[in-house]
């Protein structure tokens, strides 16, 4: 008890699936609660992969062998997938400590080294010439929506949101202040963008200038607090309907990967932005980043190529170098 390490045995009788519903609840970051699509998130992933397994045992009664135990079904080859697999241990372990702060655990079972890191795949990686072919093959309507997700790597959170105010096209700028919630079941909502960072100005490439002006003259909603992007009957945006009716048949006419997302554009734009010098610093600020971590990523892209590129220079040497000794 003196050294704060003892757990009241009476205590910890909850169900993980009862304190799990109520941390998600009454979780806050920063200060704040949960955004609600990342609410809606973990709700999904406890109902999913956490609560069937684990969800009526006693926290006090939750033990290491049984999360190794349900770690290892879900990352092995029957389960969702290792990105799966590690957001959930990471949400899991993140309740778990919650639950030994307040006294109700002894210690966190969740002790799995390296469970939570994430191992994703390579997102494909455009050329410029495919996102030409992109924005060729939606409607006119949709033109200015593609190129400026793809130049400034704006969310389509935060593209769904904007209003004629936040484009200043004389100054070349897109003012980010807000974004679009959409959760299943709830209306939709406007709120913050997904991090104070989140809230900032991007500068547009000069070259799309034209497709916006064109853009809010032909199909904005009026007025300076229009939202600039609708549907043909002046609907929202819905994220699922874009990506099925605009999205997919445009991305296979252009001949993109397959598999492809809009949210790809984010970093193409990030990777084009770094291979023409831009710092950690900046990229973080143009992607609205608080953790340079997804910045270091594009630029570590940047790093790959220009071995290859070094490689490359290193072979057609050699190969000039046999032709003149031959």
């Amino acid at each position: 008890m003196d050294s704060g390490r003892w757990a009241d045995p009476k205590a910890g009788k909850e169900t993980l699936k009862a304190y799990a519903e109520r941390w998600v609840e009454t979780r806050l970051v920063r200060g704040r609660p949960l955004a609600p699509r990342t609410a809606e998130l973990y709700r999904a992933q406890l109902k999913k992969h956490i609560v069937p397994t684990l969800g009526a045992t006693q926290l006090r009664q939750l033990e290491t062998s049984a999360v190794r135990a349900w770690y290892g079904k879900l990352s092995g080859p029957s389960g969702p997938g290792q990105v799966t697999a590690a957001k959930c241990y990471r949400l899991l372990r993140a309740i778990c400590t919650t639950a030994v702060d307040d006294n109700l655990m002894a210690r966190n079972p969740c002790s799995i080294r390296g469970a939570g890191q994430e191992r994703s795949s390579e997102r494909p990686m455009f050329t410029v010439a495919q996102v030409q072919a992109l924005v060729d093959a939606v409607e006119d309507r949709w033109r200015a929506l593609i190129l400026l997700a793809a130049w400034t790597g704006l969310r389509i959170g935060e593209l769904s949101a904007l209003r004629r105010e936040h484009l200043d096209l004389k100054a070349g700028t897109v003012s980010v202040t807000s974004a679009v919630v959409d959760v299943v079941g709830q209306q939709r909502s406007y709120g913050p963008p997904k991090s104070a960072a989140g809230r900032r100005s991007v500068a547009i490439p000069p070259h799309i200038i034209g497709d916006l002006q064109h853009h809010l003259a032909m199909y904005a909603q009026p007025g300076p607090h229009g939202l600039v992007f609708v549907g043909p009957k002046g609907g929202l945006i819905r994220r699922n309907n874009f990506a099925s009716r605009v999205w997919a048949p445009a991305a296979e006419a252009a001949g993109l990967p397959a598999g492809s997302h809009l949210h790809d554009l984010r970093g193409w734009g990030a990777t084009i932005a770094a291979r023409h010098g831009a710092t950690t610093k900046e990229l973080m600020h143009r992607l609205g980043h608080a953790s340079p971590a997804a910045a270091l990523r594009y630029q570590r892209a940047e790093q790959d190529r220009d071995a290859a590129l070094a490689a490359a220079m290193s072979a057609a040497l050699r190969r000039s170098e046999g032709a003149a000794s031959n």
